[in-house]
């Protein structure tokens, strides 16, 4: 039998007989990205994508009252796609990164409302301020990864909410107040989680 028919019959195995319960899951940074958009002169809806830098999610797919999510994002990762709009945004015009290199999202309950969907109820910390922030999360599966594995959960999410809530208000309504965030996220399970995703202050300070 060669050694990759063994594996997956291995992953095969191990999936059938894992437990169900909350488990942690360490985000994978290079699977988990961030999106946001907002309206440029009611003309168009330019995207751009941030980095997820450490974080951790709680989720038993059997029991969604149990979940938590805590997640930090890197904004000195801003990518619009254009060196120019870059350094504009990440300047103190708008997101401040020199002073706040990271955002930070808390949620410690999450309100299942479909078969595989819910509203993480959390809050979201940018530019040293603190707003409520509901999170629409769909889980898309979880199970071993085929190559690595690794036993990992899979996540769509989506958010909106007004940028002048955390202070910045230049050039609305122009560029539009309202954002909109989409999040795609998978999680790696371990014993050493929590240890691995502690996040850093996003007070700037």
């Amino acid at each position: 039998m060669n050694l990759v028919r063994r594996h997956g019959i291995c992953a095969l195995l191990l999936t059938a007989s894992l437990p169900a319960h909350a488990t942690d899951y360490r985000f994978d940074t290079t699977h988990t990205q961030v999106f946001f958009s907002a309206s440029h002169l009611g003309m168009s809806n330019p995207l751009g994508r941030l980095h997820v830098k450490s974080g951790f999610i709680r989720f038993d797919a059997g029991d969604w009252a149990r979940a938590q999510v805590d997640v930090t994002i890197d904004t000195t990762s801003l990518d619009m796609g254009d060196a120019a709009w870059n350094r504009r945004l990440r300047s103190g015009e708008f997101l401040n990164t020199d002073k706040f290199p990271t955002a930070r999202f808390i949620a410690d309950r999450v309100e299942k409302t479909g078969e595989q969907e819910g509203v993480a109820h959390g809050k979201l910390t940018l530019l040293g301020a603190t707003r409520p922030l509901d999170l629409h999360v769909k889980f898309n599966r979880a199970g071993l990864e085929p190559y690595s594995l690794q036993y990992t959960a899979g996540f769509s999410a989506d958010a909106k909410f007004k940028r002048s809530d955390f202070g910045i208000k230049k050039y609305i309504p122009d560029i539009g107040d309202e954002v909109t965030l989409h999040v795609e996220a998978e999680g790696l399970r371990g014993a050493d989680t929590r240890e691995q995703s502690a996040p850093e202050n996003t007070s700037g300070s």
